[in-house]
């Protein structure tokens, strides 16, 4: 079936890694999950065929990402039909593909802490952001974290950003959301 007809998917990828804030603020264990699903996708006769999308919470992220693919990025990003893309939250609005690789990047530190400071995600309208990342894929989103829904303490932020991450992550974890 086509990718029209086929319903639309979101799932979870629970990555090996942690969020370096000390290291330039990313995740490096997503990035190169992130590179490896690629890679896959790209050597599958069948899914080489979808076009791909990359959107990351943060632009140190996106470079990451972008610095992982090096030699390959030049070829898929300048290929024939819809092109590879790697972009942040900041500069994704109204790029789609038919799948996207979705980054969350934020997550527990070397040492298990999770802050709930997930930059732009925790400001007025935050929420909003989140959107327009989630809203990117045609067919099918696959994130990649080291952060899991249950992690995210609502008792301790008021950010209808960061509640709204929680949620989208459950959904991408389970399938449905949970009420």
């Amino acid at each position: 079936p086509s990718v029209n007809d086929r319903e639309k998917r979101v799932s979870l990828v629970n990555v090996e890694g942690f969020f370096n804030r000390k290291k330039g603020r990313v995740n490096e264990g997503e990035g190169a999950a992130i590179v490896k699903e690629i890679k896959r996708r790209y050597k599958d006769t069948q899914l080489k065929n979808q076009s791909i999308g990359v959107v990351t919470f943060n632009i140190s992220q996106q470079t990451l990402i972008e610095d992982l693919l090096q030699e390959e990025f030049d070829k898929w990003a300048n290929g024939e039909g819809e092109n590879l893309f790697v972009k942040n939250l900041e500069n994704v609005q109204g790029d789609e593909r038919d799948v996207i690789l979705f980054s969350i990047a934020f997550g527990p530190d070397e040492e298990g802490k999770l802050s709930l400071n997930f930059g732009p995600l925790n400001k007025e309208g935050g929420w909003k952001r989140l959107n327009v990342a989630v809203s990117r894929a045609r067919s099918e989103m696959v994130v990649f974290s080291t952060m899991t829904a249950d992690m995210i303490d609502l008792k301790r932020t008021k950010s209808k950003g960061v509640e709204s991450l929680k949620n989208f992550l459950e959904f991408a974890q389970k399938g449905k959301l949970q009420r």
